[in-house]
């Protein structure tokens, strides 16, 4: 594998974390292994470290394992979701991405199923729409679990700067609205979502940037070059 190949599926794994704010108190921290919350006013342990892992906590609550099922605390330290899930993400937008076996579906803090246990994938909500996968086929559905995108993509990537990489059937990658539109065809063996108006692309073996019109705006720097000084042209 060349550098630049690398380097690209390097950044297939990057994502833009979802920063919220933690309106409880506690600290996460660790002992003899294991996962505990204490007071952030006090330092006083307020859940004893017993958890294989847990998040922080976000909203008054965080996302624990215990054994190898998933559940939720409360900044008591109760149990609000059993441990009933074999994966789990936290809350976003007000559900979370749950899986049972190996089936993926959405509940509240409730613990209400809110959208079917359907999915072979799914990823958390952003903006209102999620990316899922089912049968083989990728797309996005709304809060309801009504498709926005239909699922007949063969994979697709989240939006960044309201475009999406979709993976046609012909094994090229392309780029769709929120309306499910090809607004930059399918032409890339390669893609990566935008990021500050910019998306990663290959073609052949030729990594370089595009923006929003499908423009190359700059070639993927290349490393091996870097280190040698580069050619020291002006």
């Amino acid at each position: 594998m060349n550098t630049k190949l690398k380097i690209f599926t390097i950044l297939s794994f990057i994502g833009i974390a979802a920063m919220q704010t933690a309106s409880a108190q506690l600290l996460r921290f660790y002992e003899n292994s294991k996962v505990g919350y204490r007071s952030k006013a006090t330092n006083e342990i307020v859940v004893p470290a017993k958890y294989i892992a847990g998040s922080e906590f976000m909203d008054g609550y965080a996302l624990v394992l215990e054994g190898r099922k998933r559940g939720f605390i409360n900044d008591k330290g109760d149990v609000i979701i059993p441990f009933m899930y074999d994966d789990a993400s936290i809350f976003f937008e007000g559900v979370a991405r749950v899986m049972k076996g190996n089936k993926n579906g959405y509940i509240n803090l409730k613990n209400e199923v809110v959208i079917d246990f359907v999915y072979d994938f799914a990823d958390d909500f952003k903006n209102g729409i999620a990316r899922v996968s089912k049968d083989g086929k990728w797309g996005f559905i709304d809060i309801t679990g009504k498709p926005v995108i239909a699922l007949v993509y063969k994979n697709a990537f989240n939006f960044g700067n309201d475009l999406a990489p979709v993976l046609l059937d012909n094994d090229k990658w392309g780029f769709i609205n929120k309306e499910g539109k090809m607004m930059i065809d399918a032409k890339f063996k390669d893609a990566q979502p935008f990021n500050n108006g910019e998306a990663l692309v290959r073609i052949d073996k030729e990594f370089f940037f595009i923006n929003t019109k499908g423009k190359k705006t700059r070639d993927l720097p290349d490393p091996e070059e870097h280190e040698r000084g580069g050619d020291h042209k002006h």
